[in-house]
């Protein structure tokens, strides 16, 4: 766009050096208005001001270049929409990552303490077995003592 402006500008310059007439001056600057040169229509118009100091038409349309929104600053008006759009999508994809990694610590944690509980369960359930086999166990040695106290007693009324 700003080599389209330049070489228009260049194209045009030399036209302005040769320009005569206060018409002159007025279609160059509303030539560079048209394609999107609102300083460059300023400058001409201002020029052809200086040499037609007393031409109503120059002054009626450097009034009216003055009060049309200037396409530079259009532009320059867009980027920053453009850039502030691309600052709202950042944030938001920090909050979405931020968001991602607060879901992942909660999960981590969430799994650790299933790990803990079963960890838990697991000890609670080895204590039980374990008292279960002693129970087990004393139960075998007192039906042990009564199988051999059985035993002598019958093998005494035997005799």
């Amino acid at each position: 766009m700003m080599k389209k402006i330049i070489l228009l500008i260049l194209c045009l310059f030399p036209a302005t050096l040769f320009a005569q007439s206060a018409t002159d001056f007025f279609h160059m600057a509303a030539n560079y208005y048209v394609n999107a040169s609102k300083k460059s229509a300023q400058a001409t118009i201002r020029e052809g001001i200086q040499k037609f100091p007393d031409n109503q038409k120059l002054k009626n349309l450097a009034a009216k270049i003055e009060e049309l929104p200037d396409p530079e600053d259009d532009q320059s008006q867009q980027n920053q929409q453009n850039q502030d759009q691309q600052d709202n999508q950042d944030q938001q994809d920090q909050e979405r990552q931020q968001q991602q990694q607060d879901q992942q610590q909660k999960d981590e944690m969430q799994q650790k303490q299933q790990q803990q509980q079963q960890q838990i369960n697991r000890e609670d359930a080895q204590r039980i077995l374990d008292a279960i086999a002693q129970e087990e166990k004393e139960l075998q040695e007192k039906l042990q003592k009564k199988e051999r106290v059985g035993n002598r007693q019958k093998i005494e009324k035997n005799w």
